[in-house]
Order: C-alpha cells, then structure tokens, then sequence
C-alpha cells in the first residue's frame, strides 16, 4: 500500500503544477455550461411534462461542470503508449500491481485537478445572476450525500477506465476503441442529453449501468431531484458497482499478463 501512495503523491504533486492548463480548462468549463443553460433556458420555453425543473437543471449543469476533472472519461496518454509501444514491460518487472498504479495515478490526476477547478467555479457561479446560478443543496443531508456519492463515483469512473486500458492488450490500439469508449460514456453518462431530460426508458437502462452512477446520480441528490431515500438506494448499487468492476477489472489484467508477448528490444 505505501508504493502505490507514494505513486498518488507523486502524480498529485504533478498535476497540481499544470496551473495554466487547469486555469484554461475551467474557463472552458465555465462558458460550456453557460452555453448549456442557455439552450435549456430556450428549451424550457416550450417544454412540458420534464422530470426536472429549470432551477434543478441549471444547478446540475454547473456542478458537472465543476467537478468535472472527478468524472470525465479522460483517459492517461501516458499509461496508453506505454501498452501500445511495449514499454508497460518496465511496469510489469517491478514489484507492483498494474492495476493498482494505473487505479492510484488515475485518481491522483483527477483530484488535483478537480482542486485547481472547482473552487473557483463554486465560488463564482452561485454570485451569477437568479435564474443562471448555482443554487444551494436541497438539505444538508443531500449535501453529504452528494460528496459521498461523487467520492465513489470517481472511483468508478476511474474503474471503468481501467477497464479501457486492459482492452488495449486485446486490440493493440486505443484509436477505434477510444471514439466507441467516449461515445458509450457520453450517451449513457447524460454527457449529451441530461439523464433526467430522456424517455423513462432509457433513464432507467442508463440507471442499470455504472456510469450514470458516477456521472449523473450525485448532482441529481444534491439539486433534490432525487430524494434522499432513493438517493441512498442508488449509492447502494454504487457500492455493488465500484467492487464488481474492480474484480472484472483484476480477474482480466491477470488473465491477459500471463499471455501477453512484448517484441522488440
């Protein structure tokens, strides 16, 4: 345990140095969903029967927004080149667990820079003008819900990235299975259209997948569109989740490691 919190530190103490591209990176978080409440703001003009009202919308788009560096699906280009060029073989002599580093160095990257944006967009968004802010959490039950919910729901994201990385083992490349991954990841995590804007349908198939558990669930507890006692019975299938992937996700590295083949030298 103590070398893989020394690689977290490590890769911590590194991402909290790219201060200008975290600074670049929140202005552009800053004026996507400004774009996005805007169009929602239009859309709710003429829309009926939603199962989320404006005010909710709008405070869930800047809390994605915000925290956005826990759950996106960006993926390490250093950890992938190193499967594709064959230099994960220093990785796998040392006496370390892959998973675990790929697992420790994915969740370091993702708080520092969730720390270096966040803040400031907690910050300036709830000042916005009424009817464009972030408003507070329904009750503060929700509230520690939420970042209860969104603790976990970054370690899924980073579990299902794990996931990514093995199936590059099997394909060789990361280039046909990086548009259908992000693509996946968007639709069913409410990256196009927000979960609560979708047909029933559709809502609760997103709902039998990880992903909206992680990308979608802790903003919807914390703007009350989910109450607190279905919140908790969703963070319990959150639970379930994050230890299912993680044992996919190990059975299949250890799988794979004992057949795989480095050429070249």
């Amino acid at each position: 345990m103590k070398k893989y919190m020394s690689y977290f530190k490590l890769r911590f103490n590194v991402a909290l140095q790219y201060r200008a591209s975290a600074i670049a990176g929140m202005c552009t978080q800053f004026f996507w969903g400004m774009m996005q409440i805007l169009i929602y703001i239009a859309f709710y003009e003429n829309a009926s029967g939603t199962t989320i009202s404006l005010e909710q919308l709008v405070s869930y788009v800047w809390l994605r927004q915000a925290f956005y560096s826990l759950i996106n699906h960006v993926t390490d280009g250093e950890i992938k080149s190193s499967i594709e060029n064959g230099n994960i073989s220093y990785e796998m002599i040392k006496p370390i667990d892959l998973y675990w580093i790929w697992f420790s160095k994915t969740i370091s990257s993702r708080l520092a820079l969730a720390l270096l944006k966040c803040i400031p967009l907690l910050i300036i968004t709830p000042l916005l003008p009424a009817g464009i802010n972030l408003n507070g959490p329904v009750s503060f039950l929700a509230l520690v819900l939420f970042g209860f919910s969104l603790f976990v729901g970054m370690f899924i994201m980073s579990a299902i990235i794990n996931l990514f990385y093995i199936s590059i083992f099997y394909t060789m490349t990361s280039k046909g299975t990086m548009s259908i991954f992000y693509g996946v990841l968007e639709f069913f995590g409410g990256g196009f259209i927000p979960i609560a804007l979708m047909p029933s349908i559709w809502q609760k198939i997103c709902y039998l997948l990880p992903i909206s558990l992680a990308t979608d669930l802790p903003f919807r507890i914390y703007t009350g569109n989910i109450n607190v006692l279905d919140g908790l019975k969703l963070m319990s299938f959150q639970v379930v989740w994050i230890v299912v992937l993680i044992i996919l996700g190990n059975i299949l590295l250890n799988k794979i490691l004992k057949k795989v083949v480095i050429q070249g030298g």
